[in-house]
């Protein structure tokens, strides 16, 4: 959901809840992109209340908005652009990386991340392969 977008929101909210309907058929994960559409979003799981888990992509808002996805329990991934003091409060198992918007190798952002969060390049990859064999259920 955009509010960037020219299709009015209320459109934007009905064929997200598709997806959210169909993301539960298939029993796979929603990765959601959001743009200033963040309480629609959280009103819709809570009307909604998924099983399957959801993430939200490209994530680069403030320490507030991230603490409202993770207290509904919705994974985080970060790009390039991200809010520092957001990616340093979110715990590495809600967390996600990611390049997609970009031709830019992962692996300087997995270095950076890495030396903000403490931890080794090799630790930060093992916990986020962790959070994909559990999102996927693999």
């Amino acid at each position: 959901m955009d509010r960037r977008w020219e299709i009015p929101l209320p459109e934007q909210e009905a064929a997200f809840r598709r997806h959210v309907a169909e993301s539960e058929n298939a029993q796979k994960p929603l990765v959601i992109h959001c743009v200033r559409t963040l309480e629609e979003i959280l009103r819709v799981r809570k009307d909604m209340q998924p099983r399957q888990p959801w993430v939200m992509h490209g994530f680069r808002g403030k320490p507030q908005q991230l603490q409202s996805l993770l207290s509904a329990g919705i994974y985080v991934s970060f790009g390039l652009h991200y809010n520092k003091e957001s990616l340093l409060l979110c715990p590495l198992e809600m967390m996600f990386l990611e390049t997609d918007d970009t031709i830019a190798p992962i692996e300087p952002l997995y270095k950076e991340v890495a030396q903000l969060k403490g931890i080794s390049v090799e630790a930060l990859k093992q916990k986020i392969w962790q959070n994909a064999r559990q999102l996927y259920h693999l």
